[in-house]
């Protein structure tokens, strides 16, 4: 009797204490590439994670790094209902990863005795893209003052054009379109946008009582408004957006103001 209450503390414990060596892990060779280049990444480190589960008895996560080959060789447990990411970073490129569904490692054959899992092809890519940073920038009419409105249109069909990092779009009447890949619009947010004139005039986020800048004020989903003004230009707009949320959805009739106004430059 005591010798069976002793063995089921003991296991309790073991379980308590993590039962993540209960689990039957599979192999999960993962490749990590140049997006644009296809040629594999060597030395990128390689993080399996569990994002959703807070349980301490979830599985381990696995980390590795990619050899000359591009390919890291980690494991995996299927658990639970959101499956696992895998996440990718290397000197010079743009962290990537990606969603892994808990089926797919389901269906991983795990490895067998005596077999090298070493020479597993990869199951799963991460794509990573060269430095710099993606930038999207608009382009303001010279002497533009006033509130910009931008409609932001992701597209999953558009590419990015090799090599590309930049991506520029022009204010008409207090107005643009940002339509481009969605793998960019989705990197950058409103926040980071940058801005110039279309004379070159460079617009900065300062802004003073006298000095005129470039910033953004807010938004919903696809609809994002900046300010190109002084601060209290931007302070006026700002009480402004505050009486008038959610933010109006009317579009504006055609060849009408929106909101903003040129002034002669100095």
């Amino acid at each position: 009797m005591m010798g069976n209450l002793r063995f089921g503390l003991v296991f309790l414990l073991a379980l308590a204490s993590g039962c993540q060596i209960l689990y039957r892990y599979r192999p999960v060779p993962v490749l990590v590439r140049d997006a644009e280049t296809k040629q594999p990444i060597a030395h990128a480190d390689v993080h399996l994670s569990y994002p959703l589960s807070r349980d301490s008895l979830a599985p381990f996560d696995s980390v590795e790094r990619t050899g000359a080959d591009g390919i890291a060789h980690l494991r995996a447990a299927p658990y639970g209902d959101f499956g696992v990411r895998i996440e990718a970073s290397a000197p010079g490129y743009l962290s990537d990863q990606i969603s892994v569904s808990t089926e797919a490692i389901q269906h991983i054959e795990p490895a067998h005795f005596f077999e090298e899992a070493e020479r597993r092809k990869p199951v799963f890519v991460v794509e990573m893209y060269s430095e710099p940073r993606f930038t999207v920038e608009l382009v303001v009419p010279p002497g533009y003052r006033g509130r910009i409105r931008a409609e932001i249109e992701p597209r999953d069909d558009m590419a990015v054009p090799p090599h590309q990092r930049a991506f520029r779009y022009e204010v008409v009447d207090g107005f643009v379109c940002i339509k481009g890949p969605s793998l960019v619009l989705r990197r950058v947010y409103p926040s980071d946008y940058r801005a110039c004139y279309a004379d070159g005039a460079p617009l900065t986020g300062e802004m003073t009582l006298q000095k005129v800048g470039f910033r953004w004020l807010g938004g919903q989903d696809k609809e994002q408004y900046f300010v190109v003004g002084t601060q209290p230009e931007y302070d006026m707009e700002r009480r402004c957006v505050a009486d008038e949320e959610p933010y109006s959805r009317q579009p504006a009739a055609p060849g009408a103001p929106r909101g903003g106004r040129r002034h002669r430059s100095e």
